[in-house]
């Protein structure tokens, strides 16, 4: 079950802002904001810090033969037609 909690809204110079209450606070320094088109819902979803990215990548333990050259050219790539002939 999702939580819900009331924040406050409020107006800084021409800016809307909204105080997020602290159970909900975001550990990034940046957010995506999205109007979900059904409802009309804000919805903030946090944007990760790359630096969080490439630590999660190190931490996942990707065996060291994952996609190697082996891999790749096991299979031939597909003919396409040339774009200049479209």
């Amino acid at each position: 079950m999702s939580q819900t909690a009331k924040a406050r809204v409020f107006m800084n110079g021409r800016s809307q802002h909204v105080t997020i209450p602290a159970e909900f606070r975001f550990r990034s320094a940046q957010v995506t904001v999205r109007r979900d088109p059904a409802s009309g819902d804000l919805i903030l979803s946090e944007v990760p810090d790359i630096q969080e990215v490439f630590a999660a990548l190190d931490a996942a333990k990707i065996p060291a033969d994952f996609l190697c050259d082996e891999d790749r050219d096991r299979q031939p790539a597909p003919e396409r037609e040339a774009l200049h002939t479209l």
